[in-house]
C-alpha cells in the first residue's frame, strides 16, 4: 500500500448538524478504504475569546466523534484543530487526506453569500476530492436505491468519474446513471479517450444481460449543462460525481442554482481530482 492509500478521510467539523451528517456519510468511505477518519475543525485566531473558540471546537469534534462511534462501525477516529480562514485551512487540511467531506451548509458560510458558500469554495480549490454531503435524516437508511449520477466525458477525468461511480454504487448498493457528454459521434479519438466509451458500453451490456449484476447502470446523453437534469431528478439521486478539471461543470454543480435545486434532498456532490 502506498502512502497516498494510507491517508485518512478528512471531515470538516464546525458544530453544525450538517457537519455531523458529513461525518456519518464519511464513515462508510473510511471503512471502505480501511483508513482513519480525521475530524478537522477551524477556529478564528482573531476571535475576542480564543479560549472559548477552542472550547467550541473541542465540543464540535466531540459531538461528531460520538455520532460516528454510535454507528457501530469499526472506524478509527482522529482529530485536529486548525487556526485561520475556514476555506483556506480546510484546503490545507485536504493535503492530509485522500478525500475531504463537508456539510452542504455550515457556520462558517460567508454572511454575504448564500448558505453553502464555504463548501462550494472548497470544492473548487481543494487538493483532493471533495464531498459536499446532504442527508436530511442520516440515521435512517434511504428507503429507495437512489441514483449515483456520473457526468462522464472522453477525458481521463471522465474515466475516473465512471470508475468512482461504480465504486460508490457498489458501496451504497445503488444504480448508476451515466450522463454522457461525448464530443464526437464516432469513436475515432485516441485510445485513452475511447476507453471510457468502451468501458461504459461493457457495463451497460452486462446490466442488460444480467438483472443480478453487481451494479445496474444506465446512460443518458446530455449537453454540457446538467443543471436541468439535477433540478428534475434531485429527489431520486443520492450522489452526483463530476471532474474538477471541468471548471464550468464544477461551478455549475456547486453554484447557487444547484444548491437551491438540491436543498432539502439527500443528494450529495462529489468533485473528483
Amino acid at each position: 500500500m502506498n502512502n497516498a492509500a494510507r491517508l485518512p478521510v478528512v471531515v470538516g467539523i464546525d458544530g453544525s448538524k450538517h457537519a455531523v451528517h458529513a461525518a456519518l456519510w464519511a464513515v462508510d468511505e473510511a471503512i471502505d478504504r480501511d483508513v482513519p477518519m480525521l475530524l478537522a475543525c477551524v477556529v478564528n485566531p482573531d476571535a475576542k475569546d480564543l479560549e472559548r473558540e477552542y472550547a467550541y471546537a473541542r465540543h464540535a469534534i466531540h459531538e461528531a466523534w460520538i455520532a460516528a462511534e454510535a454507528t457501530g462501525q469499526p472506524v478509527k477516529l482522529e482529530s485536529t484543530i486548525l487556526q485561520g480562514d475556514a476555506t483556506e485551512q480546510l484546503r490545507e487540511a485536504s493535503r492530509l487526506g485522500q478525500l475531504i467531506c463537508v456539510g452542504s451548509r455550515g457556520t462558517d458560510d460567508s454572511p454575504h453569500d448564500e448558505r453553502g458558500s464555504t463548501a462550494a469554495a472548497l470544492a473548487q480549490v481543494a487538493f483532493t476530492p471533495v464531498a459536499i454531503v446532504r442527508r436530511r435524516h442520516p440515521h435512517k437508511p434511504l428507503t429507495d436505491p437512489l441514483w449515483i449520477v456520473a457526468a462522464v466525458d472522453e477525458s481521463p477525468g471522465g474515466s475516473a468519474v465512471l470508475q468512482t461511480a461504480i465504486n460508490e454504487a457498489t458501496l451504497r448498493k445503488a444504480p448508476v446513471l451515466a450522463l454522457t457528454r461525448w464530443r464526437s459521434a464516432v469513436t475515432t479519438e485516441p485510445d485513452d479517450k475511447r476507453d471510457v466509451r468502451t468501458r461504459l458500453a461493457q457495463y451497460l451490456a452486462e446490466a442488460r444481460e444480467d438483472d443480478d449484476a453487481d451494479v445496474q447502470i444506465h446512460a443518458l446523453p446530455i449537453s454540457d449543462h446538467i443543471g436541468g437534469v439535477l433540478a428534475q431528478s434531485a429527489n431520486i439521486d443520492q450522489l452526483v460525481i463530476v471532474d474538477a478539471n471541468d471548471p464550468v461543470l464544477t461551478a455549475e454543480v456547486v453554484g447557487p442554482e444547484a444548491r437551491k435545486a438540491l436543498r432539502h434532498t439527500n443528494c450529495s456532490v462529489l468533485v473528483l481530482r
